[in-house]
């Protein structure tokens, strides 16, 4: 039997209602996460996930730790049934929850962490603006040349490698306009601006890098009981100062999420799981690894009828 791996996303998968069906399920689960978090963050994180508004949810320092409590209370819940992942990773934010879902931090050690990454990010968002864009239609080497020609006057660099066909890319706003005219020229590229005001995974979140690191310093790390896949790297790590180092860097450098997915796929992963109110990973593994098996699971019946099929004996 191939192996199980557990996927988390990251900012933008969060909405309103997100938490609902864990809280009909397992009130019990949903104080112990949602609830608790709001003392901890002296926020509402409760109220925003299951009553809005969208435009309170989506404010980074509420989206991150959010998308964050529920994705580990859905982990907590597949646990429970005795659902368990041979190898994890996340996307972006999600690689700190898959830091904690493999035991590298506590549960609230990981909140104090990803509430800090966001308040960090929110406070970057207006000291040093930016933006992203998605891009598709285009050969990464081409992408990447463009950058380059015009990083000579604007900053804008590729940051997120997601699949073979799509990229991100950050920069400041006249550096991501200037790409955008520059693309024009190629009649199969496609541009989506992205619902963000810095530019994350490069050079100008620095300054947020640094902060965090110091956060970073007070926090109790623990060697993984499982591999984790590292964003930036791409590489199975379980040590947790090497987790701690890649965790930090992956602030200002790109998401390999290609190499990582591959990654998986090379140590034996043919089961891919997330985690989460977004599918957006499971079409990106998808598009990666088209003959593997992808399951979103977002809410607790959706993690029980997973483990039916994953208890099913295989076709002869």
């Amino acid at each position: 039997m191939g192996k199980i791996a557990f996927l988390y996303p990251g900012q933008g998968s969060q909405k309103v209602g997100m938490g609902s069906e864990l809280l009909k399920h397992s009130p019990r689960l949903f104080h112990r996460y949602f609830t608790c978090s709001d003392a901890v963050l002296d926020a509402p994180l409760s109220k925003y996930c299951l009553e809005g508004p969208m435009e309170a949810l989506s404010q980074t320092f509420v989206a991150q730790p959010a998308i964050f409590v529920h994705s580990m209370a859905l982990t907590d819940y597949a646990y429970q049934l005795g659902l368990y992942p041979d190898i994890v990773a996340g996307h972006s934010l999600g690689e700190y929850t898959a830091a904690v879902a493999a035991g590298v931090l506590s549960f609230e050690d990981g909140l104090s962490l990803v509430g800090q990454r966001a308040r960090l990010m929110h406070k970057i968002q207006n000291e040093q603006p930016g933006t992203m864009a998605a891009v598709t239609g285009i050969a990464i080497a081409t992408l990447q040349d463009l950058c380059s020609q015009i990083a000579e006057r604007h900053f804008v660099a590729v940051t997120n490698f997601n699949s073979p066909t799509q990229f991100v890319v950050s920069g400041v706003e006249a550096g991501i306009q200037a790409l955008i005219e520059e693309l024009r020229a190629y009649p199969t590229a496609r541009v989506l601006r992205l619902a963000v005001k810095c530019a994350c995974h490069s050079i100008l979140m620095t300054p947020a890098q640094s902060a965090l690191q110091l956060v970073m310093h007070d926090l109790t790390w623990h060697d993984a009981r499982i591999p984790l896949i590292a964003n930036v790297s791409a590489k199975p790590l379980t040590g947790s100062q090497r987790i701690r180092l890649e965790l930090s860097e992956q602030i200002t450098s790109p998401v390999q999420w290609v190499a990582c997915v591959e990654a998986m796929v090379k140590v034996g992963c043919d089961t891919f799981v997330e985690l989460g109110t977004s599918q957006v990973l499971s079409r990106l593994v998808r598009a990666i690894a088209p003959n593997k098996k992808v399951f979103t699971a977002d809410t607790p019946a959706k993690i029980a009828d997973l483990m039916q099929i994953l208890s099913e004996p295989a076709a002869a």
